[in-house]
């Protein structure tokens, strides 16, 4: 279940030259020189290319809702459209998101594979009011198809660019002397396109009304309980202010942060849909709050310097079964349990959230 194995070792000694050279007053001594901005407000930036996968995502788990009335009929080939860009024009882009979904061997569970999976089931479940619970569409084997690509997709594309590719020791390697027009220096373009994976807006801290998308949205919304949306923009703005001022110590203490903060808000999501199947009432809402918990489950495995263990996730994933009817109050305490323990949340983060 390894990948990116270098790549795991060099995030792991870069956070330990960060701590070994510098104690937190020097830190913030270095910071406090930086001109950081409280917004993303920086000249030259470009991410649209991350912006329009994350609308063509929306756009793929709207379609494949569009089948909760039990009347549409949804089609196999309009999914994996939409996944592939075929047209080569949706939102004005040519990008797309199935190239740049995780796809190589060796994972518990590869979510590609699952997601080309769904699309079939999600068809052949759709225009039949007997698969629909609680107004939402279940196929064959009691999942939620929306759910487990729109989650599947947040970690093997969005977050496994982000945490894994571009704030990698190898892209932040990049040339960060020759500006590119509207995109900066190379270093400059890659820190943004990570940025562009979060989904938030510019103004993030700032407006509660902006639009915020996947993985900024659900950061707010367990900010009541566990807050890491300012940890996680802080950081992605002070590193980009770092790369500009060509202070590299700061910029990977700061990419240090976003991965292992991003890594605590896919565990907490785990455990609050954990946490609603413990309470729910209809056979709908367990079998939808299920099915959000396990494709947030698997999005753990798509950083490369995870804090989890292998064996640790491997127990976290079996645990919840091949459907809420095999996801048993001792198997929910079990994944609690491991995930309380490995990112030291406290006992009563984890029974709140």
């Amino acid at each position: 279940m390894k990948f990116y194995s270098s790549l795991a070792n060099k995030f792991a000694t870069s956070a330990l030259i960060v701590s070994a050279l510098f104690s937190c007053s020097e830190s913030e001594e270095i910071i406090n020189d930086l001109d950081i901005p409280s917004t993303y407000a920086f000249d030259n930036v470009d991410y649209s290319g991350q912006t329009a996968r994350i609308q063509m995502l929306d756009s793929l788990e709207r379609y494949i809702k569009s089948g909760n009335d039990g009347v549409t009929n949804l089609e196999e080939s309009v999914m994996q459209s939409v996944f592939a860009n075929e047209s080569g024009t949706l939102f004005g882009s040519s990008k797309d998101l199935e190239s740049k979904t995780y796809g190589e061997a060796g994972l518990t569970v590869d979510v590609k594979t699952e997601v080309y999976a769904y699309f079939k089931s999600a068809e052949a479940a759709s225009g039949n009011v007997a698969n629909i619970y609680e107004g939402r569409l279940f196929d064959a084997e009691g999942h939620e198809p929306a759910q487990m690509v729109a989650k599947g997709l947040m970690g093997a594309t969005l977050y496994y660019q982000a945490v894994s590719y571009y704030l990698s020791d190898e892209k932040l390697d990049a040339d960060n002397e020759e500006v590119t027009e509207g995109k900066g220096t190379a270093m400059e373009h890659y820190w943004d396109e990570a940025f562009g994976y979060f989904g938030a807006a510019v103004d993030y801290p700032l407006n509660a009304d902006a639009k915020n998308w996947y993985w900024a949205k659900y950061a707010k919304s367990r900010a009541d309980v566990y807050d890491v949306s300012g940890d996680i923009f802080t950081a992605f703005v002070t590193g980009r202010a770092a790369i500009t001022a060509k202070n590299y110590t700061v910029r990977d203490a700061q990419r240090d942060i976003i991965v292992a903060k991003w890594e605590e808000l896919v565990a907490i999501n785990v455990i609050h849909y954990l946490n609603s199947v413990l309470t729910d009432t209809t056979d709908g809402d367990r079998m939808h709050h299920w099915s959000e918990a396990l494709a947030f489950a698997w999005c753990l495995q798509y950083n490369a310097s995870k804090k989890i263990s292998d064996a640790d996730l491997d127990k976290v994933i079996a645990a919840h079964g091949n459907n809420v009817d095999e996801l048993t109050t001792e198997n929910i305490i079990e994944i609690k349990n491991i995930l309380q323990s490995t990112y030291g949340f406290s006992a009563e983060v984890v029974n709140t959230l």
